[in-house]
């Protein structure tokens, strides 16, 4: 008696697992079939050239689904992982995070961004500059809602990012930056 229990409740596990194998791999067709169907389009995000002197774009490919809240977010956590290119150099420490990220209907866009502690003191103004502009050129040169970007540390209006450039003010696109 003991015995047939067991066979029943191990083939009661075996088909469990045997269905729940069935939905993961449905899942993971259905999200292929999504991706490959989707539209995507080709944007840029920008990251530091070796010598930390100027911005290099980067081509990357969006969703055009999404909409500029999210295609916003997309772009921040991709310059936030640091460029897949050996010969850029990411612009903001490793370890920064963010908080949020909004758009206003009059297209000021609001990053606050929670670097890690003492993350920020090895900048330099131009490391800075370049730090301010990935960011701002990246949103407001793919996102047509943003006209323009303001920074803000750990939720608060930070008067500098580490010492150099005034955050008080919004940002907008400066290609001179680019080369």
């Amino acid at each position: 008696m003991k015995s047939r229990q067991r066979k029943i409740i191990i083939i009661i596990i075996l088909i469990i697992f045997a269905l729940s194998g069935i939905c993961v791999a449905e899942n993971d067709v259905k999200e292929e079939r999504i991706s490959s169907y989707e539209d995507l389009f080709e944007g840029f995000v920008y990251f530091a050239d070796k010598q930390k002197t100027s911005l290099k774009a980067v081509k990357e490919k969006f969703a055009s689904t999404l909409d500029s809240h999210y295609l916003g977010l997309e772009i921040i956590k991709i310059l936030l992982k640091g460029p897949q290119l050996v010969h850029l150099e990411a612009t903001w420490p490793k370890g920064t995070k963010i908080n949020s990220f909004f758009i206003t209907d009059d297209g000021k866009a609001y990053i606050d961004l929670n670097p890690e502690q003492g993350m920020m003191e090895n900048m330099d103004t131009q490391s800075e500059l370049l730090a301010i502009y990935s960011l701002v050129n990246s949103l407001t040169l793919n996102i047509s809602k943003i006209k323009m970007v303001k920074i803000l540390i750990q939720g608060q209006d930070a008067l500098t990012l580490a010492g150099h450039i005034d955050l008080e003010y919004f940002y907008k696109t400066n290609m001179l930056m680019v080369k």
